[in-house]
């Protein structure tokens, strides 16, 4: 008799919490969808322009020692407010002696993140420079910006890695973004200039952006065969979230076209007809990848993901292709799918090898990361540099709540650790692109690009892809022209 009562009760406690898990269905799912709402991040754009304020969208420090502008665009493509783009080549064009960074930000970031705070640091550390203040460089920053985060709830962000990845393929694929960074270019470039010089720069999904842009443009060919040279002057992205598919076929087509003359330090086109006029340099790759040796992210992130992927995606037959360089050896596109530029093995073709300690070269007049006013300062024929920071994030305390104040006192940090780094040439395909990877020193993580070490590390591959004439003047870099197709 008491078994069935038991039996009873237990029914009833069940229908009971039943009754109360539907009741309370419809507020939990309204609280869910209100969460959701709530966690989206703002479309933009964040510094629109208006009738009232048609210049909100630039911004720098009070004596004008930098600029830096604003263009943000849609996930489709297209640029949210034209008035941008306007208003930064109205700013590129009042200027004598331009020196623009051309800056796309990764993941996680959009127009009103950290990332902006951090980019502004880095354009105001290289304006107090004595190699901008004494040649009267204008310095100039253009963030290009566009939907890296859209949602802001912690721990759904981290869902939205293959829609932001789709993103950033998108843009890339469209017309404008190419459009407009040739414009900024080509007003930087401007013969008329006392001083010009144009740097691309992207970082994580921004790094995607970036290399898939401009591979396309580097590759780019008339009706007569003769292909076109680019308006910038140096691209560099830094742990590239990108896979190694686009990469590949890059080094692939630039394998085809040039062959490497160790006699001239230079590559020259395959093609006998074209070999002097078409002679790149060795030390002016026209695409630089920079990879932190210790990037969890994409290092081993990425391949998890990616393969995840694969699995939803029932995608189980790879084709083989060849390995750029490796005289005709064929291996699976699945490697080049699932592993990012910098962390595929088989395109990787430079390392930053360490050199040893060293004390630091007279004169500088800097106070703070010196080795960046060094290695501006002196060319690098054995592609070697300096850096002279403890690589311990100390230059994020300038970012506080994501706001920069440029008269705000910077004072050295008081722990310099000086230290000397070779760019080595390391195998695979030699060729006018760069696979660097680089030790955590100087890039920490997947968001150490702007440490000081990495900021004097990129001062150095400048002045090694652009060297200082005998006088020490600024000089006009030539323009690349790319050889027709070999004649086989």
């Amino acid at each position: 008799m008491d078994k069935p009562n038991a039996d009873a009760r237990q029914t009833d406690n069940g229908l009971h919490r039943f009754r109360i898990l539907r009741a309370l269905r419809p507020p939990l799912a309204a609280v869910v969808f209100t969460a959701l709402l709530a966690s989206c991040a703002s479309f933009g754009p964040y510094h629109g322009n208006t009738a009232d304020q048609p210049y909100n969208s630039v911004r720098g420090a009070k004596d004008g020692r930098y600029k830096l502008a604003f263009i943000e665009f849609g996930d489709q493509g297209s640029a949210m407010d034209n008035s941008q783009i306007k208003a930064a080549l109205e700013m590129i064009h009042q200027a004598e002696r331009p020196v623009l960074f051309v800056y796309i930000h990764g993941w996680q970031n959009n127009a009103n993140s950290g990332d902006v705070c951090r980019f502004e640091h880095f354009l105001d550390t290289i304006s107090r420079f004595p190699v901008a203040t004494g040649r009267n460089a204008n310095v100039i920053g253009v963030y290009i910006a566009w939907r890296g985060r859209d949602l802001t709830f912690p721990g759904l962000n981290l869902l939205t890695f293959y829609s932001r990845k789709a993103v950033a393929g998108a843009i890339a694929s469209q017309v404008s973004c190419l459009a407009t960074i040739n414009e900024l270019a080509l007003a930087a470039r401007d013969p008329s200039k006392k001083v010009h010089h144009c740097i691309l720069l992207g970082h994580s999904f921004g790094g995607l952006l970036l290399g898939n842009l401009i591979s396309h443009s580097i590759l780019d060919a008339s009706g007569v065969g003769s292909r076109n040279v680019n308006p910038w002057d140096m691209a560099v992205t830094f742990n590239s979230a990108d896979s190694s598919i686009s990469t590949r076929q890059l080094m692939k087509e630039l394998d085809y076209l040039y062959r490497y003359d160790p006699a001239r330090h230079a590559y020259v086109s395959r093609s006998s007809s074209e070999e002097n006029e078409t002679a790149v340099p060795e030390n002016r790759p026209f695409l630089v990848f920079l990879q932190s040796e210790n990037d969890s992210a994409t290092g081993k992130f990425f391949p998890i993901g990616t393969e995840f992927y694969n699995v939803l995606g029932l995608r189980y037959h790879w084709q083989k292709v060849p390995v750029p360089g490796h005289h005709g050896e064929k291996i699976s596109e699945r490697e080049f799918y699932t592993h990012t530029p910098g962390n595929n093995p088989y395109l990787v073709n430079y390392h930053v090898v360490p050199l040893g300690d060293t004390n630091p070269p007279p004169g500088i007049k800097a106070t703070e990361n010196r080795a960046l006013e060094v290695n501006l300062l002196q060319n690098h024929p054995d592609y070697s540099f300096y850096t002279s920071e403890h690589n311990d994030g100390h230059e994020n305390r300038f970012c506080k709540n994501g706001n920069y104040n440029p008269d705000e006192a910077r004072p050295a940090t008081g722990r310099e650790e000086w230290r000397r780094w070779q760019f080595v040439y390391s195998g695979n395909a030699r060729v006018p692109c760069w696979i660097v990877r680089v030790p955590k020193e100087i890039i920490y993580e997947h968001g150490g690009l702007w440490s000081d070490n990495s900021v004097a590390m990129l001062a150095a591959l400048f002045r090694i892809q652009f060297p200082l004439p005998a006088k020490g003047e600024l000089a006009t870099p030539p323009l690349l022209r790319a050889p027709k197709t070999p004649e086989f």
